[in-house]
This record gives structure tokens, sequence and C-alpha cells, in this order.
């Protein structure tokens, strides 16, 4: 007798169960997936806000070196030329103006969270934070001059401070042998708006102004820094010894600052709804807290100010 074989394929209960159970599998790939995706964004972001401070902390470093250095180097007491120091009580910068950059014997200033007096930041977005400025000459010699400039001729004992258009000024402007000129250099550092946007949200940045024809301009350095605060040591009863940590608005000699202690708060550029911020930071004389999207990362540095006797 011959047998016939019947083949019988899935019924709908399997079907529906095998459905089903693609379902779960795809399901938990794509969380899975995402997941990973959000972690590599959260590596990322945390990666690019220590790259940032890193290279805020070497900006820092550089210039802080270069203007401790200057500070116990010039004797201020011994400064003439065709434009000669402007008053180191008086402030206030203008974009329009040329003052600012002559404050040498205030090598290092600080506002503390505010423009006042400081025209030419007020204008430019100031989102808040201190503002730290630093003054020194280059330290390369100058070769070619540009008549808008301004430069420092010395000798050591004494110094000729002048705008380029004057270097030919020789009764002024000129020394005996052995001097070398300079071109001067300052720098205010403070946090502002990039004026770009992600999400609908503002970018904060890292500016300062420098010297561009002897007057402050703004520069954008690093987006993502949104908050800048420094503390200074300061050898308040001039023993030579520091003493105290201030406030930029406690400082009353900068001559005696020995240290800059430095806060940088980074924050991602873009917001991630699957994350909320409310931590407490606190940075200098400031303690903020959020609630927010934003990821933040706080950093702190101090810089030696006070060149070994």
């Amino acid at each position: 007798m011959k047998i016939h074989t019947l083949n019988k394929g899935f019924g709908l209960i399997e079907i529906m169960i095998a459905l089903s159970i693609g379902l779960f599998m795809l399901t938990f790939g794509i969380q899975a997936l995402m997941a990973i995706n959000s972690s590599f964004l959260r590596i990322k972001e945390n990666a690019k806000m220590q790259e940032t401070a890193r290279f805020a902390f070497e900006l820092l470093q550089q210039d802080i070196n270069r203007s401790k250095y200057w500070r116990n180097m010039l004797n201020f007491s011994q400064f003439s030329g065709t434009a000669s120091q402007s008053d180191a009580t008086i402030i206030s910068c203008s974009e329009s103006g040329s003052s600012w950059a002559r404050k040498l014997s205030r090598s290092i200033f600080a506002l503390n969270d505010t423009t006042q007096d400081y025209q030419c930041v007020a204008n430019d977005n100031y989102l808040g934070g201190d503002i730290l400025t630093l003054r020194y000459p280059e330290i390369t010699p100058v070769v070619s001059y540009d008549n808008e400039q301004l430069y420092i001729r010395t000798n050591t004992n004494e110094h000729r401070l002048f705008l380029g258009v004057s270097k030919t000024d020789i009764s002024n402007n000129d020394l005996p042998l052995n001097t070398i000129t300079q071109l001067i250099k300052s720098h205010s550092y403070f946090i502002a708006d990039s004026q770009r946007y992600c999400k609908g949200f503002s970018v904060p940045a890292l500016f300062w102004q420098t010297l561009v024809n002897a007057r402050p301009q703004k520069e954008e350095l690093l987006s993502g820094v949104e908050q800048l605060q420094i503390r200074l040591l300061v050898d308040q009863n001039e023993d030579g010894l520091a003493d105290s940590y201030l406030n930029p608005n406690q400082v009353n000699s900068w001559l005696r600052v020995h240290a800059v202690k430095v806060w940088l708060l980074m924050r991602s550029d873009c917001p991630d709804p699957g994350f909320n911020n409310s931590q407490v930071y606190q940075l200098g004389d400031q303690v903020i807290q959020y609630n927010d999207h934003f990821r933040r990362q706080l950093y702190q540095f101090t810089f030696n100010y006070q060149t070994p006797q």
C-alpha cells in the first residue's frame, strides 16, 4: 500500500509568535543601537569639552607667563615717549580709543562679573562672568612697523612707548645702544554669544579683545565656554608673602598679585532631550544651578604670577 505524506505549513498562531519574537528582537536591537549612539555622542561631547578647556588654559598660561615676566622686568617709572602710559587708575576701554593698551603698569587686571567701564566688551553680547586682562610686550623684536600699532623700545633701564608712525622721532623715542623694540600685546578674556545656534539655543564662547591698530577688537577663541571666574592670590600686607585669595573687585594693588585661580565651565553646543542637568556648580564667587538639557564640565587651574627671586 502506498502512503502519501502531507506537507503542513505554519499555522496562524505560530506565525504570530514568530512575528512577536521578531518584533521584540528588532525593538531590542533598535534600543541597543540608540543607547550605543547616545553613549558615543556623550563621550564625544565630553571629549570636546575637555579638549576645549585644555586649549583655553594653554592660551591663558602663555599670556600669564609673558605678562608676569614683564611686570617684574619693566621699571614703569622710567617710561616716556610719544605715546605715554595711561593713568593706571583709569580702567575704561573704548573701541575708538588707544589708551586701554597703554596701562602697562596693570599687566594684569580683572573685572568681577561686570563690564562696567569696559565699553569695548559691553557692546559685544557679553553673557556674564569675570573679565581677565593681560598686557605685555611681545617677545620677538620687531623688524617692521605698522603705523597704528603700539610699540615699546627699551634698554632695560629706560623705556619709550610710541605708535609705529612715530618710530623715526629720535628726540622722543630713541635710546642709547643695546635696545630692543617690541610690539605691545593686550588681551581681555570674556564670555560672549557666538551668534551661532543649535536647536534654537545660542552657543556661548570664550572671546578676547585684542589690539588691532592700537585699539581693542573682538575675536572669538573657543566655542562652548559658558563661564569664566577668577580669584587672585594677593600679598595684602606687603610682606612679600601671599596671604589671601580675593575676587577681582577686592584687589587694591595689582602689583601684589602672586597667583591667578581660573574656573572654566564648559557646555555642550546642543541640548540632549534625554538628559536633565540640575547640578550645582561652585566656581569663584559664584554658585550656579541649571535646570536644562545641556551637558557641562567644570575645570579649575591655578597659574603662578610671581617670578622667583
